[in-house]
């Protein structure tokens, strides 16, 4: 007799429950997949709508306005070319609430939530479901946004960047002189005012420490000069020689300095330089205007072209104006430049001295107080050898005097187009740009005055050694005018050196720098 009894129908119930379960499966994927397909199809509407929609975030000056109705239409347009909302005349519907086209600035949600430079386009729309049946639904919602940003930028968060990536010739960031140099922001609370140094220069960067020794280090503070800075980032070593010191500020219980660190790319290689034909020529204070061909600059010095001080006899002032000076300008002494606002462009030459002895006596606006600047030195149109005239010369800009010069901001720039100027907004903030990409580069540039020195702007020299004089009895931001030593500058170059016997601030100021816009899509 057989015991043994097979259970039936068991196989025919795992069959169904199997059936059941890949049939549970297939619609998901289904689902999904219509999900997927459909999610592609907003994107592909709500990237290019917000992109479009960014740009109606600032005017043709930059300036902030408010994108609507413009930001609306452009959603609009992209999302009814993706099939999205196309019996709706002009997204009507589809704008109100709950009609699945939204625009939000500020953006509601996200990394940007908040920010008045972004702008956020969301699109909602549904697909058949098949799975989602089972569950009463018959549909399946899909929601996808984007966000775009259309900033005046920021000005980068270092205050001296040295992009030497060898070591060759010496130290690449140097303080020196034996006074303080204090780099600080100027708002409580922010980040920036860092130094940055590519170098590789020395070997001993595992510590963290800024110590004496002798051979090239990356950063060099030395001569009793102290650099006050909230931190320190050096590829290679950093070292303080003859009484320099490196202090933090503020205190962070560790080294204020990353030896070891990683090579900071240069942040402005991409910037468009100005078109020498686009601007007007120079026109030197005798009246001449100069020639693209033949000129070799002007020649600032004492005469009728240039009157006295009427404070000090014995104290030419020679005034420019905007424009390009093909062949630069030769200066003599006792002239005190007073430079109008706008852009300067020298097409060669640079700015030199007359004389072994020459010295400028002192440079400010015809005001008398800074002057709001842009110059941009590079070649001339017939550029052959270096050291002639029409290649790009170092510029030799210290005073004995009285140093003041600021870049052009948004209100210069906008006056200056207002009176039917050349525009230099595209370049605000640059207070000088020694360009890297002429025929000879990697002439010298040399800023400061004896008794002060007032600066702000970002100073771009990236093939060339810069060197600001501090002066030798300054007292900083916060003294007299007739002493002070405040540089809120940026300084991107190949090599830096920073001299002054006495206080030197360098409050970082994100405002007075050029700023580096942020522009396209970001979520």
């Amino acid at each position: 007799m057989n015991t043994h009894s097979e259970p039936r129908g068991q196989v025919l119930i795992l069959v169904a429950a199997g059936l059941v379960v890949l049939m549970v499966i297939a619609a998901l994927v289904i689902d999904l997949g219509f999900s997927w397909m459909l999610r592609r199809q907003e994107q592909n509407a709500a990237d290019p709508g917000a992109i479009a929609a960014a740009r109606w975030l600032r005017d043709e000056l930059g300036e902030p306005r408010n994108p609507f109705p413009d930001a609306d239409a452009e959603a609009c347009f992209y999302a009814q070319a993706n099939g999205f909302f196309t019996d709706d005349p002009g997204c009507a519907a589809a704008l109100t609430p709950g009609g699945g086209l939204e625009v939000h600035w500020p953006p509601i949600n996200g990394d940007y939530s908040g920010s008045m430079d972004a702008i956020q386009v969301v699109i909602t729309s549904t697909h058949p479901s098949f799975f989602a049946r089972i569950l009463g639904r018959d549909t399946a919602t899909v929601t996808t946004d984007a966000v775009a940003l259309n900033s005046a930028g920021n000005g980068n968060s270092s205050s001296l960047v040295a992009l030497q990536e060898t070591c060759t010739g010496g130290s690449a960031g140097t303080v020196t002189g034996g006074g303080t140099v204090t780099i600080y922001p100027l708002n409580p609370g922010d980040a920036g005012g860092y130094v940055h140094v590519n170098s590789p220069c020395g070997t001993a960067t595992s510590d963290d420490q800024c110590l004496g020794g002798s051979g090239q280090r990356a950063l060099d503070i030395n001569g009793g000069a102290t650099l006050v800075t909230p931190f320190a980032y050096t590829t290679g070593a950093c070292a303080t020689n003859g009484g320099g010191t490196l202090q933090c500020d503020p205190a962070l219980g560790s080294p204020c300095l990353d030896e070891d660190a990683v090579p900071l790319a240069d942040p402005l290689k991409n910037l468009p330089e100005p078109i020498l034909t686009e601007f007007p020529a120079g026109v030197c204070p005798d009246g001449t205007v100069l020639d693209p061909s033949t000129s070799t600059g002007c020649s600032l010095d004492r005469g009728p072209d240039c009157p006295p001080d009427p404070l000090d006899p014995s104290i030419d002032i020679c005034t420019l104006t905007p424009g390009v000076y093909y062949g630069g300008w030769r200066v003599g002494s006792k002239v005190h430049l007073e430079l109008e606002p706008g852009l300067y462009i020298l097409a060669g030459g640079g700015i030199r001295l007359q004389g072994t002895d020459a010295s400028i006596e002192a440079v400010t606006s015809p005001t008398g107080i800074d002057a709001r600047v842009t110059i941009f030195s590079t070649d001339g149109p017939n550029c052959v050898a270096a050291g002639d005239p029409q290649c790009q010369g170092e510029i030799r800009f210290g005073a004995e005097q009285a140093f003041r010069a600021k870049a052009t901001n948004s209100t210069t720039c906008n006056a200056i187009i207002a009176a039917g100027g050349s525009n230099s907004c595209p370049w605000r903030g640059i207070l000088l740009w020694q360009d890297g990409t002429v025929n000879f580069p990697g002439k010298d540039v040399t800023l400061g005055g004896q008794s002060s020195t007032v600066l702000a702007g970002t100073i771009y020299a990236p093939m060339s050694d810069v060197q600001v004089n501090g002066g030798s009895s300054t007292t900083g931001c916060d003294g007299p005018p007739e002493s002070a030593s405040c540089l809120s500058i940026q300084i991107i170059s190949y090599t830096w050196t920073i001299d002054g016997d006495a206080e030197v601030d360098m409050p970082y100021d994100p405002a007075e720098l050029f700023q580096f816009p942020g522009r396209g899509l970001v979520e």
